[in-house]
């Protein structure tokens, strides 16, 4: 008979299973006794999902945000604030931090991995600084890929739909008799928002493609060795920036490419049975490239012609500078400013030509990551995971930057579980780190769980956790330089333009002051397993204050750290399983969010949450069905529904499934902004074969 589509194993009554988990601590311990609320999201509920995309599992997270806010740029936040800048969780791929140094974000998109390669997602819901350090400020997503030495079958798919929707994938294993190995490349496709803003269509495609490989070598049973090689490429076509719009017209709309790469090297060693160390170091480089061209429009009669080729001239800039970086008062000292004045009429002497030039934002990532983990099981009642951590991150951007910055960090971290009574399991935490541009800071947690009766726990956690400011933000000079300008500008720059380069006439300088956001956060949880069911109950308080709330961008830059919410909340996950063929998975989250800044409201939905449930028809039939609503996203609902049909059969040697997959929106408004409109159903159709 054929193996269950959702259950790839006999499944035993969920009261009878050890529910463990890695990341809160980690360490792999019972879920019950961890130190935080955790969301499991298995491969059996990836694919019953039908979700195509990595981040969209993520709306499977009681009170986690994953949608497009950008069209074609995805926004996962949990408890989300801010809509554009969601920096405020760590993500882990294999244990490789994926939150990028420069601009203190997770770029979705670009992650090396497509959502086929992932046997798990763990979420450690609450701050987790205590195990991982600034950056895991309000969540910790922890991404595992499949062991290559699970895989038995090679696979190649393809996908089509419509939005322009072309996907493809293929995958190939190899065992030896002490190692395995899996590698896969893939891309995906699509158009992004389809329906047009104010009368023109969004840009908004994108291509994204993938390689995702590994190789394990187990050389005795004292010692194993992984190797992790892959990266990605992908082209998104962006919207045009509203401050960019306002001086000029885009001649060439604005096209972000990214490159990204990484080697991991790690080495496990186990003494004995209860002390094992763990040896993992590496390095990962990301460059991001948004181009675009503009004809300038004259500053003084806002028409097209060589007068545009002010707000690149080296007058302009010095006169922004004395006026203390205020665009307004430095337009209004222009009558008064001989230098100005004088470049102005010159630059009326070049008739009949506009002033177009091409520009860019770019960006340039390095990271190198050493780490000494040692998990050692003290007695029947203690356990303890120790270590050190060092890391240098080098950022380069001419755009946000002006040159090159680096920032080397130093991590020490423990964390100890004790079994205090039969009943009663104390957890305590801390993270210490000091690097060249925050100091020296400290992150503890604290928890105890309470075995109440068998298969049901009480839990309090106490944490506190820090998000730092990254390198843009805390050194920012920032130059937009004129590139590939029109003649005769191109010729004789330092002639007409007073310089050469020539520079946007705005920059923005950070004061370098700005101190690490904090959070300090309580909950009281509940974790039951029952015969087929199991919920986890979370209750928290959570206080955010010295807040970067203000936009930080080479249009509007007011960094400060006065920006503070509070979240008070309850969240609930509930999982049923009556037979091997039956799943329903249930999320909900109702939070008070309040805040000084109406800019972390936008995507914090006072209720949110999600059911699925999938069933196998018979032997070659499933069926999955979710729904996922959010009351509201800046004043707008979301509300989806989904509906895949599978169907599985043998072609000689090989092994077709068939997907058929629909996401249908259900109130038709907006996504948190009015411009992304994305009304029209979504529906492709997949073949999947296995040899």
């Amino acid at each position: 008979m054929p193996v269950s589509l959702w259950a790839m194993e006999p499944m035993m009554p969920l009261a009878d299973m050890p529910a463990m988990v890695l990341t809160p601590a980690r360490v792999s311990q019972p879920q019950s006794e961890a130190p935080a609320s955790v969301t499991v999201i298995d491969r059996n509920l990836i694919e019953a999902s039908g979700a195509r995309e990595l981040y969209e599992v993520l709306k499977l997270v009681p009170g986690m945000t994953a949608i497009k806010v950008d069209g074609n740029v995805p926004t996962v936040a949990y408890h989300g604030t801010q809509a554009r800048d969601s920096r405020r969780m760590l993500v882990l791929l294999d244990g490789r931090s994926q939150y990028q140094p420069g601009l203190s974000r997770v770029n979705w998109n670009d992650m090396p991995v497509d959502i086929r390669d992932v046997e798990r997602i763990e979420v450690t819901r609450g701050p987790a600084a205590a195990a991982y350090g600034a950056n895991a400020f309000t969540a910790v997503v922890n991404i595992i890929t499949r062991d290559p030495r699970d895989i038995s079958k090679h696979t190649v798919s393809v996908r089509g739909g419509n939005n322009g929707i072309l996907d493809g994938r293929a995958a190939a294993v190899g065992h030896g008799d002490n190692t395995a190995w899996r590698a896969s490349v893939s891309r995906r496709a699509d158009d992004g928002y389809d329906e047009p803003f104010e009368g023109e269509t969004r840009p908004d495609r994108k291509r994204i493609e993938t390689l995702n490989t590994e190789w394990v070598w187990e050389s005795d049973s004292h010692n194993t060795f992984a190797l992790q090689v892959g990266g990605s490429q992908s082209r998104l076509e962006r919207q045009q920036e509203s401050g960019v719009a306002d001086i000029g017209r885009y001649t060439r709309e604005p096209v972000q490419k990214g490159e990204r790469a990484f080697l991991g090297l790690e080495w496990q060693h186990v003494f004995s049975a209860t002390h094992q160390l763990k040896i993992s170091t590496y390095g990962q480089y990301n460059k991001e490239v948004t181009d675009f061209g503009v004809c300038y429009l004259d500053p003084f009669t806002g028409q097209q012609g060589p007068g545009g080729a002010l707000l690149f001239s080296q007058e302009l800039r010095e006169l922004y500078s004395q006026n203390g970086g205020d665009t307004a008062a430095t337009f209004a000292a222009v009558p008064t400013s001989g230098p100005v004045l004088s470049r102005y009429g010159s630059l009326q002497g070049v008739a009949g030509v506009n002033f177009c030039a091409d520009s860019e934002l770019d960006l340039q990532e390095e990271r190198y990551d050493l780490e000494v983990q040692d998990t050692w099981q003290i007695n029947d009642r203690m356990r303890l995971v120790s270590g050190a951590n060092v890391r240098h991150d080098r950022v380069s951007s001419q755009a946000y930057l002006s040159g090159t910055e680096d920032n080397v960090s130093y991590r020490l971290f423990g964390n100890l579980a004790v079994d205090v009574l039969s009943p009663l399991t104390l957890n305590l935490g801390g993270y210490w780190e000091r690097d060249q541009i925050n100091g020296e800071h400290f992150s503890p947690r604290g928890g105890v769980s309470w075995r109440v009766a068998p298969g049901h726990t009480l839990r309090y956690v106490y944490s506190r956790a820090v998000r730092t400011p990254d390198i843009y933000e805390d050194q920012a000079i920032t130059n937009i330089q004129a590139l590939d300008m029109s003649e005769p500008f191109a010729s004789n720059p330092e002639a007409l333009l007073g310089w050469s380069p020539s520079y946007f006439f705005i920059t923005q300088s950070s004061p370098g002051t700005l101190k690490p956001e904090k959070i300090r956060s309580e909950e009281i949880g509940y974790y039951g397993q029952f015969r087929f069911l199991e919920l986890d109950v979370r209750y928290f308080q959570e206080e955010l204050t010295d807040l970067l709330s203000h936009a930080l961008n080479p249009f509007e830059f007011e960094p400060n750290n006065e920006g503070w919410v509070k979240h008070q909340g309850t969240e609930a996950q509930l999982t049923f399983r009556p037979t091997v063929n039956h799943l329903l998975r249930l999320t909900g989250a109702h939070i008070h969010t309040h805040t000084n800044k109406k800019t972390e409201t936008r995507i914090a939905a006072r209720d949110s949450g999600s059911a699925l449930w999938a069933w196998q028809l018979a032997s070659q039939w499933g069926v999955s069905t979710a729904y996922y609503f959010a009351n509201d996203y800046n004043d707008y609902r979301y509300e989806r529904a989904d509906l895949q049909i599978r169907f599985r059969h043998r072609a000689g040697p090989a092994e077709l499934e068939w997907r058929a997959v629909i996401q249908h929106a259900l109130n038709k408004e907006p996504i948190v902004f009015e411009e992304n409109q994305y009304q029209e159903d979504r529906m492709w159709l997949e073949l999947e074969m296995k040899i």
